[in-house]
């Protein structure tokens, strides 16, 4: 199998294995236990403890959609469009914004989606670089 990163490894952790699911790497407040991402670097968005009080926290790149659009030009190549991006709450809590791949057609607020990785591009070295993107779980939509 050939080595494999993820294209933010601070954001995102691979599986040992190309079958287990990414996990998003958020932060916790230890004084409200607020859970967030990306990581803040200035401290707690909820109660306003000071950034020594967050820690890293694994996040389960599993939810529920809660606003969906078709993007049909942006000023990046990548993704190509038309792609289709998602506003998702995690079972975990946070809400983030990701790239749905697959069909698409039929996804719509309530839709459940999970994270999986999908091909970016190859470093120099041959290195396989993934990028997180969200898909329908057991073909809901």
């Amino acid at each position: 199998m050939p080595d494999v990163r993820a294209r933010y490894p601070e954001l995102i952790r691979l599986g040992s294995t190309a079958d287990d699911p990414p996990v998003i790497i958020g932060q916790a407040c230890g004084a409200c236990g607020r859970r967030s991402f990306p990581p803040d670097p200035y401290g707690c968005e909820a109660c306003g403890a000071a950034v020594d009080r967050l820690t890293s926290t694994e996040l389960a790149a599993v939810g529920v959609i809660h606003a969906v659009a078709t993007v049909h030009r942006h000023h990046h190549p990548r993704p190509e469009t038309p792609f289709t991006v998602a506003t998702i709450v995690l079972d975990d809590g946070v809400t983030l914004k990701g790239v749905l791949t697959g069909d698409t057609s039929a996804v719509g607020v309530g839709s459940r989606v999970r994270g999986v990785t999908v091909p970016w591009d190859t470093d120099d070295d041959g290195t396989e670089v993934v990028d997180l993107r969200f898909e329908t779980v057991g073909g809901e939509g």
